[in-house]
């Protein structure tokens, strides 16, 4: 390690000049008690360069802290042609301080995918559905990739709400990560951004739009559009942000106010880009205020 090494090459400086500076004393001494110390020295590098070779190796405190536990991570199920889950998060929980959307697919013996999205199609005013892991894991360890399935049970409704009226759909079910479209920590002491802003992602025959979660008070939000924008999939291999230019946000309680309404038109602009575009939106899959509180 060149920064042990660099220790070690001062620590050889500084015993070779002590030496010279007691040299006339360690010539009178007997040669074998001067090569006794100078062996008891040599045997005190070593064990300092060990030291910090070991110290180095350790991760760091903040790591350490960094690592989330593992959790039951309930998600909203939406999309009618592909199968997308978003993350229910919380502010200020240090297992759920996440807004996540993934695509995902269903397996298992009953053809779960199937019986899902047969089920959203079925009843246009039952478009809340979700998911119940039934093991633990821990979230980015799936946002990164190293997580690929879980196992879980399918509802409509939200299954932890019994105001949802919820209905297990299909048990031991494996979802199956496909890909990442969004994944970011909620920060503590974030701002909420000056304009509405939104997430678009999907294909490019089906898309959704996804409020964008900053600060409390805020709100979890997931729309289908009317009509698709004219985006190729390669546009859309990441969630894309949308920002609504006619919508100041002029403090944050305003916020709750703003979520988007099916049926209306919108104008918005993609990716930072000044020109604008105008989308329609469809139904909404479902609009969570209550878990983002202050």
């Amino acid at each position: 390690m060149p920064l042990v090494s660099g220790i070690s090459r001062r620590m050889d400086r500084l015993l070779l000049k002590g030496e010279l500076l007691t040299g006339y004393e360690a010539i009178k001494e007997d040669k074998g008690e001067w090569m006794n110390r100078l062996h008891d020295k040599w045997k005190l590098i070593c064990g300092i360069e060990i030291a910090l070779i070991l110290l180095l190796q350790l991760p760091s405190s903040d790591h350490a802290q960094a690592t989330d536990p593992a959790c039951i991570h309930g998600m909203r199920i939406v999309g009618e042609q592909s199968v997308y889950v978003s993350h229910m998060g919380l502010f200020n929980n240090s297992c759920h301080d996440y807004q996540g959307i993934f695509e995902v697919s269903f397996e298992g013996a009953s053809n779960p995918q199937k019986i899902y999205l047969d089920a959203q199609k079925k009843d246009a005013n039952q478009n809340e559905f979700t998911i119940e892991p039934t093991q633990k894991f821990v979230l980015p360890e799936l946002a990164a990739g190293k997580l690929t399935s879980f196992k879980a049970n399918i509802y409509s409704g939200q299954y932890e709400r019994s105001t949802t009226k919820p209905k297990l759909l299909a048990s031991d079910v494996t979802v199956k990560l496909k890909r990442v479209l969004y994944f970011r920590q909620f920060k503590a002491g974030a701002k909420q951004p000056a304009k509405l802003e939104y997430l678009l992602f999907g294909t490019r025959t089906e898309q959704l739009v996804a409020h964008l979660i900053t600060a409390p008070p805020d709100f979890d939000q997931v729309l289908a559009l009317k009509a698709a924008l004219p985006l190729a999939d390669s546009e859309l291999t990441k969630a894309v942000p949308l920002v609504l230019p006619n919508r100041p946000i002029p403090d944050p309680k305003a916020n709750l106010n703003q979520a988007l309404k099916s049926g209306d038109k919108y104008i918005v602009q993609l990716n930072g880009q000044q020109s604008t575009k105008t989308l329609e939106t469809g139904i909404q899959y479902f609009l969570e205020t209550a878990d983002y509180g202050v």
